[in-house]
């Protein structure tokens, strides 16, 4: 399998307007052609950063779920000029499992399963915040990937949830990122 982390820097405000057309009308589109496990809104380090990962079979199911994606007019013709109009910077990187959990295998086995639009009224995120750390860590995460393109060449863990994120420590001169899950996000 590969998996690929996402991570876009949005122009300063537009954060949540970008989520919101996320979570309100893109979601359906991209969640029906690619395989969601995790979408995230930086809390600490770079601010205005989401972070998405995908899961995929290999580089062929990749290439042919971008393709069917690419197909669908709502996205290409109203989403993507809507949203990528806040982008200032993309960077992607691909990433091979080293280690995972109960939690990452099961979003795994759902990660093909469309999601819906956010309710009205809903809210945009999950309540607990997650941890991104550049290193590979003892003890309990969700997954630990090693990059195989796009750099950098350190490992990137996933802390589980939590009510206190900041209890992570620093681990080989990389301190961890505190990350917002949206409210859909399987991880």
């Amino acid at each position: 399998m590969i998996h690929e982390w996402r991570s876009y820097r949005l122009k300063p405000g537009a954060a949540i307007p970008y989520l919101e057309l996320l979570a309100d009308y893109g979601l359906p589109f991209v969640s029906r052609h690619l395989p969601l496990m995790g979408y995230w809104l930086a809390e600490t380090g770079p601010l205005n950063v989401i972070h998405h990962l995908w899961s995929y079979a290999d580089w062929a199911e990749r290439e042919a779920c971008r393709a069917a994606l690419a197909k669908q007019d709502e996205w290409v013709k109203d989403f993507i000029p809507k949203a990528f109009a806040l982008v200032e910077e993309q960077q992607n990187r691909i990433l091979s499992l080293t280690t995972s959990s109960r939690s990452f295998d099961y979003a795994l086995e759902h990660r093909h399963q469309p999601l819906p639009a956010r309710a009205v009224g809903s809210p945009l995120f999950a309540g607990d915040c997650a941890v991104a750390i550049n290193a590979a860590v003892d003890g309990d995460t969700i997954a630990t990937f090693q990059p195989i393109s796009g750099g950098p060449t350190l490992p990137l863990s996933l802390l589980p949830r939590s009510p206190d994120p900041l209890t992570a420590e620093c681990i080989g001169g990389s301190c961890p990122i505190v990350l917002r899950p949206l409210a859909f996000s399987r991880l």
